[in-house]
């Protein structure tokens, strides 16, 4: 079989990123990077040895796939030119800048038949794969995002930026994404919209969790924790680790019994570029969907509402 042909579009921090990506993968080819800053696109070309292009209408009968990693507010148009002409997208997060745009794009993909991935990254760091796989029936769910204000981002609220990669965590490692009820606490304090947002859901099948992400944190903190009917796991996604504790005898001397299990290091963006490339191969469904993007947007729209609409 032929490479497929690749482009990406929108060559900022993270597309320069993308496009790298697809440099490494034997069974597609990277013909062109595509961003409408000219002069950004260049650069990136000569450094890829790839083609330049401004228009991203000039991409159409030229390439088999693309990921697009330009600004949010550009995902909504950019996913209608290329769903229209039949050519598989991976869709950085979030999927478009409101969830009445994404469900557009979810069913223009399934009229078209036609692959839209969303690139929810998390979904493919190793130590998150593994306390997946390693999952049993999770009880609570506790996952917290912190990090310093950055520049890069701003445009939209915490809960687009970095809150959404966890609300589809959520929906993923519960095995259930229908919300029940949930209630959520968020401020401003450098942006125009929220910066920072603690929410508490609790699913339809009773699973109970707390999301808590920060943009204007002092300490960076990335923490992950289930507890289950008999033990607690934590993933460190910077340490790579998987640590499991359990109780073994409460009146023994150490009543707790703690594994620890090193995760073999990944490149994430790495996999997530593979895998849509192996799904636009194989026909088959991406590792996050569509509908999983459309997902997460749908919920963060709700979050917004409880803090009392965007902000």
């Amino acid at each position: 079989m032929s490479k497929l042909r690749a482009a990406v579009v929108g060559v900022g921090y993270l597309g320069r990123f993308h496009a790298q990506k697809y440099k490494n993968n034997t069974a597609a080819e990277l013909v062109a990077v595509c961003d409408g800053r000219l002069e950004q696109a260049q650069n990136v070309a000569q450094e890829l040895g790839v083609k330049a292009v401004k228009d991203p209408r000039e991409l159409i009968g030229q390439v088999d796939l693309v990921t697009v990693a330009a600004s949010t507010q550009a995902h909504y148009d950019l996913g209608l030119l290329f769903l229209e002409a039949g050519i598989p997208v991976n869709m950085e997060k979030p999927l478009a800048a409101t969830a009445e745009q994404a469900q557009r794009l979810v069913e223009l993909a399934e009229k078209k038949k036609t692959l839209l991935a969303a690139g929810h990254i998390e979904r493919f760091n190793p130590a998150i794969v593994a306390l997946k796989n390693d999952l049993r029936s999770p009880n609570f769910i506790e996952l917290i995002r912190h990090t310093a204000f950055r520049a890069r981002g701003a445009d939209v609220s915490v809960l687009h930026d970095l809150m959404i990669h966890d609300i589809d965590l959520l929906a993923w490692l519960a095995g259930d994404g229908e919300v029940a009820d949930m209630k959520a606490w968020g401020h401003r304090l450098i942006g125009s919209s929220t910066d920072a947002a603690e929410v508490f859901v609790e699913m339809k099948n009773g699973l109970k969790a707390r999301l808590s992400a920060s943009r204007v944190s002092s300490r960076p903190q990335r923490a992950i924790r289930v507890v289950e009917k008999d033990r607690a796991l934590f993933a460190d996604t910077g340490a790579l680790e998987l640590e499991t504790i359990q109780p073994v005898d409460l009146n023994a001397a150490e009543p707790m019994r703690t594994e620890k299990k090193t995760i073999e290091k990944k490149d994430a963006l790495q996999a997530e570029t593979d895998a849509f490339i192996e799904a636009v191969r194989s026909g088959h469904p991406p590792v996050v969907s569509g509908r999983d993007g459309l997902r997460a947007l749908q919920i963060v729209e709700k979050i917004e509402k409880l803090l009392g609409g965007p902000r």
